[in-house]
């Protein structure tokens, strides 16, 4: 799988400098949003940018990864805030996306990582959510149940976040590991769009506009229509499957000597194929894995299993990995995802990606108990 994506950025209608700050490369995509006096926040967000593109560099391989970045970034901010008397107490929000390799035992992930109320979203078979979670004032009113999320929306003090890079020396950043899928469109954005846009239209609009680059530019257009009163800032990353590489088409051979040449090379050419086949057919039936529902309705439940998706002659799939996860406990979009039945070249990577399911599942399990 490759990502593609689109960008754009805009002062607004009443700021006079963009304090936004955004990175959309092949292995690295951040938003970043300035706070502080001055020039400070714009400062403060283009460190953060730099620290995150920097490491970038080097590749990440795991959310913890990723979280050292954005760590090492806000270490980096909170030193230069104690320089210049015009950037102390400068700081950012950062939002990041960034798309794993697969590896030998893990198939291909995207973490989500976050430190204030600068937000990602994921649509995916349709339904559009919230991934990240806003650190802010309003947002633990809405969670202790003190206001309405209509209420929040145009609180007066929505805009005061209560984490931040470069306020302190340690920040506590939040990351999520999710599975990467063919047809997931992650957006990135800062709260000059959230604050403008309700989540439905950002969800309309991204429904209707294919293209990410359209879809970015649509949606900053749409705060501005709205008022615009803050920065905007909005990255779009579409995850697409690889390039069908079609090969080259085969040399034809040179014209035999005589018929009777060409008679024992085909006589020669069936004996094989018939010799072959039965074994080649067992060898394809059970080789390989893939993943999928193993009963019916919602008590069905996650596997791994050993062969191909469709029976083939008396060959059937097996059971390799029962992951105890009911459809029901599945978002429902990658239950749909997964009765296309995603195959894999090693038990391994089945395992990963069920596993990875499995985890979140759990959290909810646990968070319901609670």
């Amino acid at each position: 799988m490759n990502v593609v994506w689109g960008a754009s950025s805009h002062v607004g209608m009443l700021r006079q400098q963009n304090e936004d700050a955004f990175v959309a490369e092949t292995n690295v995509f951040v938003v970043a949003d300035g706070m502080g006096g001055h020039n400070a926040g714009e400062v403060a967000s283009a460190l953060a940018i730099k620290g995150m593109r920097d490491a970038a560099q080097n590749g990440f391989s795991s959310a913890e990864s990723v979280v050292a970045a954005i760590n090492a970034a806000n270490a980096e901010i909170h030193r230069a805030s104690g320089g210049p008397t015009d950037q102390r107490g400068m700081g950012t929000t950062l939002t990041a996306v960034v798309p794993l390799p697969a590896t030998d035992v893990e198939p291909q992930r995207m973490v989500v990582a976050n430190v204030g109320d600068s937000r990602v979203y994921l649509l995916r078979g349709g339904e559009f959510k919230q991934v990240s979670a806003d650190h802010s004032y309003v947002q633990e009113l809405l969670t202790e149940g003190y206001i309405s999320a209509a209420e929040a929306r145009v609180h007066p003090r929505r805009n005061i976040v209560t984490r931040a890079l470069g306020i302190e020396g340690n920040v506590n950043a939040d990351s999520w590991v999710l599975p990467m899928m063919v047809g997931d469109r992650y957006v990135l954005c800062s709260d000059g769009l959230v604050d403008e846009v309700e989540d439905e239209h950002i969800a309309q609009l991204l429904r209707e506009t294919p293209n990410p680059q359209v879809a970015a530019d649509r949606l900053v257009a749409a705060a501005n229509e709205n008022g615009g009163r803050d920065n905007v800032t909005v990255v779009v990353v579409d995850v697409v499957a690889d390039a069908v590489v079609t090969p080259a088409a085969p040399q034809q051979p040179d014209a035999p000597r005589g018929k009777k040449r060409m008679l024992l090379v085909a006589a020669a050419a069936v004996i094989i194929v018939i010799g072959a086949s039965i074994g080649a057919v067992g060898w394809y039936a059970r080789g390989g894995y893939f993943v999928g529902f193993d009963g019916e309705g919602d008590d069905a439940t996650l596997v791994v299993f050993k062969g191909v998706p469709q029976q083939v002659l008396w060959f059937s799939p097996t059971v390799h990995l029962d992951s105890g996860v009911k459809r029901s406990e599945v978002f429902p979009a990658l239950a749909l995802d997964i009765d296309e039945n995603p195959t894999y070249s090693s038990p391994a990577r089945a395992e990963a990606y069920v596993n990875s399911i499995r985890g979140v599942v759990e959290e909810q399990r646990e968070g319901a108990g609670s």
